[in-house]
């Protein structure tokens, strides 16, 4: 079961415009691998990813609308 969070964060970006990175309270997590999309432009997209931070692996779900990123829910992995 994951955590709620639903909490604003900075992303980064590739030079192409992929989702390389995002920092939430402080701390940095590399995206290593997004392994589901889903939604559509106009009504926001979602996406799961594998991370890797200070405190180890884990998956997370981010939704973005517009420029507006949000870290929906975290999983252990």
């Amino acid at each position: 079961m994951g955590h709620l969070l639903n909490e604003p964060v900075r992303a980064e970006h590739d030079p192409a415009g992929r989702l390389t990175a995002y920092e939430w309270r402080g701390s940095r997590y590399a995206v290593e691998e997004v392994l589901k999309t889903y939604g559509t432009p106009q009504d926001g997209r979602v996406y799961r990813v594998r991370v890797v931070g200070a405190e180890g692996v884990a998956v997370a779900e981010l939704g973005r609308d517009r420029d507006r990123w949000r870290l929906r829910h975290v999983f252990s992995a």
